[in-house]
């Protein structure tokens, strides 16, 4: 029996990774969890709280009443439903997943689905479900249930008891720091690279902390490393499609880019790059075709905007990112393929070093100084500050589903 949730939470608080720690207790005694899924979907979606996460319990249970009851029961005390922007929906499916909601789970990952597309599949399918106030939630409950995750990670939650919901966290930041040296990167994204801690959240939602990695041991001995100065009220293990880059998808033409996806494109930068009032830094990437897009940086990408300011035009490079409804791509990683290593410039005069000067149309080039002659331009190197390699954001700018280098195959 699968059972998936979504949109329970709101920016004030809950979390739907909660709620489902809560209803594998609660389900204990008439259900084994065979797996419990923390999903993540297109991370461009506006009706997103934080992480665009749905989450889905795989269950071994002859007591199938019981456990809806449960479910429901559950949605219905812990979902945010005070919160306008909280839609929650509940999906039930018994035996083997249709392709369709593998489809539907690709779908929800790339672009944007509407709830009538769901309702429509959910009754195509025969599945049950149950919408509260809008609905919105059956869209990531059902494909949540759908997600293929054969690139997959682990994240361990630990859980803050619901009074201290809201207060200043008690971790500490040298136990995490420590535990990132011993077990990077088998864990990752545990701290940036000025060494803040990025495994507790600064929402008041229920998460102590999260620590995501390769594999259920792992998380779980890195979590036993972690210095807690609160208790500690419940923890999960979810597996995962974070880390996996399962958002990107390949296109080859600017015409492909569609706006809220997130893609590849490779092309040539047709514009010097320009840095903005507040740090962010933008410019143009031209396709075969001629035809452009505007690249950005943004502040929080700290030092990567330093790799995006030293591009040259005529550079090829691969772009990495999300595109907003403008259809800008925001960069999460840059691969740099050729680099413009030489460049033409006016003559320099043989006697005094000095720069020559346009002598008019056709005439070549003079030295003002010198008279000296010269018929053209000539080439000279250029020194670049970057290299032919792939560039990422730090960690602290990192989107759930991107692929950190460290991790070749997940």
């Amino acid at each position: 029996m699968h059972v998936g949730v979504d949109d329970t939470d709101s920016e004030s608080g809950m979390c739907t990774t909660y709620l489902g720690a809560v209803l594998m207790r609660r389900l204990a005694d008439v259900a084994e969890v065979a797996e419990a899924r923390l999903v993540r979907l297109n991370p461009n979606i506006r009706y997103k709280t934080r992480g665009n996460a749905a989450v889905a319990l795989s269950l071994r249970t002859g007591r199938e009443e019981r456990v809806k009851k449960e479910v429901l029961r559950t949605v219905e005390e812990l979902a945010d439903m005070h919160s306008p922007a909280t839609s929650p929906g509940v999906v039930f499916w018994w035996g083997e997943v249709p392709e369709s909601f593998r489809s539907f789970y690709w779908r929800c990952m790339h672009e944007v689905v509407e709830v009538e597309e769901a309702e429509r599949l959910l009754r195509q399918e025969g599945a049950e479900y149950v919408k509260y106030k809008l609905g919105r939630g059956i869209v990531g409950a059902l494909a949540a249930i759908g997600a293929e995750l054969e690139a997959r990670t682990y994240e361990y939650i630990a859980y803050r008891s619901p009074e201290r919901w809201g207060t200043e966290r008690k971790v500490c930041a040298e136990s995490v720091r420590r535990m990132n040296l011993l077990t990077y990167p088998l864990t990752f994204n545990n701290v940036d690279e000025d060494g803040r801690v990025l495994i507790t959240p600064h929402t008041p939602c229920p998460v102590l902390f999260g620590i995501r990695g390769v594999s259920e041991q792992v998380v779980r001995e890195a979590a036993e490393m972690v210095v807690a100065h609160e208790p500690v009220a419940m923890h999960a293990v979810y597996v995962s499609n974070q880390a996996t880059d399962a958002h990107l998808q390949e296109v080859s033409r600017v015409a492909e880019v569609k706006p809220m996806s997130s893609v590849v494109l490779r092309g040539r930068v047709a514009s010097r790059p320009e840095v903005i009032e507040g740090g962010h830094v933008f410019f143009r990437l031209r396709d075969d075709e001629g035809e452009e897009i505007t690249c950005a940086a943004f502040e929080p990408t700290k030092r990567f905007r330093r790799v995006v300011r030293a591009l040259l035009p005529g550079d090829v490079v691969r772009v990495y990112g999300g595109v907003n409804e403008r259809r800008q791509l925001n960069l999460e990683r840059l691969e740099v393929l050729r680099l413009v290593r030489h460049r033409a410039a006016n003559p320099k005069c043989q006697r005094c070093g000095r720069r020559m000067k346009s002598a008019g149309r056709g005439q070549g080039y003079r030295c003002r100084r010198c008279g000296t002659k010269a018929k053209g331009k000539t080439l000279e190197r250029v020194e670049r500050e970057i290299e032919e390699r792939v560039y990422q954001v730090p960690p602290g700018a990192m989107r759930h589903l991107a692929r950190p280098l460290v991790l070749p195959g997940v």
